[in-house]
């Protein structure tokens, strides 16, 4: 036997009513097309929005007549101006505009022209709780008149709680000419921020190198010091630090100890809906041994996403000292094409 009951037609609406509707940002297209989600980021060339039915979306700049958020979004302007508001539609006779909607604020009218760039993250304070980690491998092979096989592995973690930062990164470069090793590094780093004000942090940090056929047996640099995060958001981040480290080395078969300052440059930056990436990092150790001289190393690149996870990449590593052990070469500089993973 069936039961079937009856919901009377003002009943269901006040069911309806309550339930309240489902929150999700909307993106209106100059098509008349709409498409529903979490905005994530806007920049200068095209939007990124988390759906449902088909994960994130890059749609592009050009292609958008507006744009609603349910929720308060960072915002820059192209005039200098930084706001954490909602973005409403706001309609006329000549088409669609951009409404801004901050608390303590009247609504204000903006074109879409005028909007920089938009992020789910704080341009410049602390980012939410977020762990990230990359994996990158290169590999180039040519046979003939010679034989060169080249292996590049990076790894990189990075573990954001609060107002603490883990990051961790291991380095693996191998060469071979003609079956022989011309080239074989090992670097191994941890570091551990703490935001104590803003975007100033104190860091300590350690690192493992070992180049033997540089004449580095090894070289253990463990320091501290301060740093300013000058942004940290879904479309890149820029930071600066400087401090005192304690250089353990073992060079050309002599062990020796240094006090060296230290500076470092991280910065990342994504463009085309975060499909390109800009990146280069740099670090400078000036030891206190004017016999020792310096340490730069750097690396810079692009990156281009296939998709969230699978990426190809193109960088360039530098690697200076002013005062190698004898017999070597000051700079190194090697050029690597290969494929990351992103989770």
């Amino acid at each position: 036997m069936t039961v079937r009951i009856k919901v009377p037609g003002i009943l269901l609406a006040l069911l309806l009513l309550f339930a309240g509707p489902v929150q999700a940002d909307v993106v209106w297209l100059k098509s008349g097309d709409r498409v529903s989600g979490k905005v994530e980021s806007l920049d200068g060339s095209a939007l990124r929005i988390k759906t449902d039915w088909g994960g994130t979306v890059t749609i592009k700049r050009d292609a958008i007549a507006s744009i609603r958020t349910d929720s308060e979004i960072n915002l820059m302007l192209y005039d200098g101006e930084r706001v954490e508001a909602r973005l409403d539609r706001d309609r006329d006779e000549e088409g669609d505009e951009l409404k801004i909607v901050a608390e303590d604020q009247e609504p204000r009218g903006v074109t879409l022209q005028a909007v920089r760039y938009a992020s789910v993250d704080a341009a410049v304070d602390r980012p939410g709780d977020r762990w990230q980690s990359r994996l990158t491998y290169g590999l180039n092979i040519s046979t003939g008149n010679t034989d060169t096989e080249n292996h590049s592995l990076r790894a990189s973690s990075t573990l954001r709680r609060g107002p603490w930062r883990h990051q961790g990164n291991a380095d693996l470069d191998l060469k071979k000419d003609s079956g022989t090793t011309t080239r074989e590094q090992y670097r191994v780093g941890y570091q551990l921020d703490w935001f104590f004000r803003e975007n100033w942090f104190a860091f300590g940090s350690s690192e493992y190198f070992q180049d033997e056929l540089r004449g580095v047996d090894y070289r253990v640099t463990l320091g501290g010091g301060l740093g300013h995060q000058f942004w940290d958001n879904t479309l890149g981040a820029l930071s600066l630090e400087g401090g005192i480290s304690e250089v353990i080395e073992k060079v050309g078969g002599e062990s020796d100890n240094n006090r060296a300052l230290r500076a470092g440059l991280d910065y990342n930056r994504f463009y085309m809906g975060k499909r390109l990436e800009l990146f280069h990092g740099s670090e400078l150790l000036v030891l206190a041994e004017r016999d020792r001289g310096e340490i730069l190393k750097t690396s810079t690149g692009v990156r281009y996403a296939l998709n969230s996870f699978l990426s190809t990449n193109f960088r360039v590593d530098f690697d200076h000292e002013t005062e190698p052990s004898p017999g070597r070469k000051k700079s190194d500089l090697v050029y690597v094409i290969g494929v990351g993973f992103t989770w």
